[in-house]
């Protein structure tokens, strides 16, 4: 019987041990990321505009790479975000420059080839 009891007091403090662990390293870590939040995107007679919010919650200033692709043109703009602020990016695309109705937006840390953020814009000009 006080084998058991062992036993079961051994598995109670390891289960309790992996919880508090789990629960700190959740909440430790869950904010080390960068995010986009708040896009836009506008149509006007002559243009469209893609408006986004770029959050850096790294614990650091960190430097980003923002690609768009239109399949005309590729345009590539480095920005520098400190700890915890956001910057606005906008871009404005033309007739001209957007071949496949289409636009594709890389976002990465610098450094890193993975993006954390990649999204295509299907976008259609009117012939007037």
């Amino acid at each position: 019987m006080l084998k058991l009891r062992i036993i079961l007091i051994a598995s109670l403090v390891i289960l309790g041990v992996l919880l508090v662990f789990v629960l700190f390293r959740s909440t430790t870590s869950g904010e080390k990321f960068s995010m986009v939040s708040r896009e836009s995107v506008i149509q006007e007679e002559d243009e469209w505009i893609i408006q986004l919010d770029i959050i850096n919650r790294e614990g650091e200033d960190t430097n980003y790479i923002i690609n768009w692709f239109t399949g005309g043109e590729t345009y590539s703009e480095k920005v520098s975000i400190k700890d915890g602020q956001v910057f606005t990016h906008i871009h404005h695309f033309h007739p001209e420059t957007v071949k496949e109705g289409k636009v594709h937006l890389t976002i990465c840390r610098e450094g890193e080839p993975t993006p954390f953020e990649q999204s295509t814009y299907y976008i259609r000009f009117d012939k007037r």
